[in-house]
C-alpha cells in the first residue's frame, strides 16, 4: 500500500480538474491536507489473440483483495492524451558485464530505440552495471541526454543484477504517476550483496511493473528463473529474445504495452497489517485475460516520534 501525495490523488480521481483555469498570481491554490490510502495498480486486459482490449467501463470489472470485493475509486486507460495523460516513470536497468562486449551495440539500439518512444510526459533513467552500479543522474524526458549516457556504456567485469535491481526499484519508488522497471541480463548473477528473495520481495513492495529480458550468453549461465519471478509478481512480462537483432522487436513490445493497459486505485476495506494482501481482477467478459500484480504488502504507517521539549530560554 502506498499514501498518494495530495496532488496526485487529485488528479488521479479527479482528472477533470486539470481542465480548470490557474487561480490567480495572487491567490494560494486549494490544498487538500488529508492524506488519503490508496492502492493503485496497473492492468493489462487482452483477448485470445493477444490484443489490447479497449473501452471497459468499472462496470465490467470486479477486483478482490483476500477475495473481498474492493470499491474503485479510479480506472482508466494509461493512453490517454493532453491533459489526461498519466505520466510514465521508467527506469532501463541493463546489463554491461563482459560477457556483453559482443552485444552491446545491439543493446544501446534497442534500449534507444524506446526512450525515442516515450512520450512528452514520461521520463526515463538509465542504470548499467557489471560488477558495479551506475546510473544517468536523475529522471529525464530529454532525449539527447539518455542517448549520450546509452552511448558511453562499456562491457567489462561481473554481474551484479540482483543489487542493480534493487537500485533501480529505489529510484523509481518515489516517482508518480505510472511506473515501470525494465531488466536487461545476459546471464545469472555472481557479484551482488543481495540475494534473490531479498529483492524480489523488496520489489513486491514497490508499485512498480517489471518487464525481464533474458538473453542467453556462450557461458549458458542465466537470470531466467529470477526475471521471470519478478515480472510475474509485479505484473509485468518475461522475454527471450534468442537473437541480439531481436531487442529492438521485445523493447518495442514493451513499449507498446506501456501505452495499453488499464490504471486502477482503491482504499482497502481492511486497516494496515504488515501482511501480504492478494489481489485479483476478474473482467466480466468472455475470452479475456488479465494481468497484474499478484498482490502487496500491507504496511503500517510508522507514527512520528514526538519532538522533545526544548529546554527554557534564559
Amino acid at each position: 500500500m502506498r499514501r498518494l501525495a495530495p496532488a496526485l490523488a487529485l488528479a488521479l480521481l479527479a482528472p477533470a480538474a486539470a481542465n480548470s483555469q490557474a487561480p490567480p498570481a495572487d491567490q494560494k491554490p486549494f490544498v487538500l491536507e488529508a492524506e488519503v490510502e490508496v492502492v493503485s495498480i496497473t492492468a493489462v486486459v487482452f483477448d485470445k489473440g493477444g490484443h489490447f482490449v479497449r473501452g471497459l467501463a468499472p462496470g465490467d470489472i470486479e477486483l478482490l483483495e483476500d477475495g473481498v470485493p474492493q470499491e474503485i475509486s479510479v480506472f482508466r486507460e494509461a493512453n490517454g492524451k493532453g491533459d489526461e495523460q498519466i505520466p510514465l516513470s521508467v527506469v532501463l536497468v541493463l546489463d554491461t558485464s563482459g560477457s556483453m562486449k559482443q552485444s552491446l551495440d545491439f543493446l544501446k539500439e534497442a534500449a534507444l530505440n524506446f526512450v525515442y518512444k516515450l512520450e512528452d510526459a514520461d521520463s526515463a533513467l538509465v542504470v548499467q552495471f557489471n560488477e558495479s552500479i551506475k546510473g544517468s543522474t536523475d529522471f529525464t524526458g530529454d532525449t539527447d541526454r539518455l542517448e549520450r549516457f546509452l552511448g558511453s556504456l562499456q562491457a567489462w567485469g561481473g554481474t551484479s543484477l540482483y543489487d542493480a535491481t534493487h537500485y533501480g526499484l529505489e529510484r523509481i519508488k518515489d516517482q508518480a504517476g505510472r511506473k515501470a522497471v525494465i531488466l536487461f541480463s545476459d546471464g545469472g548473477d555472481n557479484t551482488s550483496h543481495l540475494d534473490e528473495r531479498t529483492v524480489v520481495e523488496y520489489a513486491r513492495s514497490i508499485e512498480a511493473t517489471v518487464y525481464g529480458i533474458g538473453f542467453k550468453s556462450g557461458s549458458g549461465d542465466s537470470a531466467s528463473g529470477f526475471l521471470k519471478r519478478i515480472s510475474s509478481d509485479t505484473g509485468g512480462e518475461y522475454f527471450s529474445p534468442d537473437k541480439v537483432g531481436e531487442l529492438i522487436k521485445t523493447f518495442a513490445a514493451i513499449s507498446e504495452e506501456l501505452k495499453n493497459h488499464y490504471i486502477l486505485a482503491y482504499t482497502p476495506k481492511r486497516a494496515p497489517d504488515n501482511m501480504y494482501r492478494k489481489i485479483e481482477l476478474h473482467v466480466k467478459r468472455e475470452g479475456v485475460q488479465v494481468r497484474l500484480r499478484k498482490g502487496y504488502v500491507a504496511t503500517k504507517r510508522k507514527k512520528p516520534r514526538p519532538a522533545a521539549p526544548r529546554p527554557p530560554q534564559p
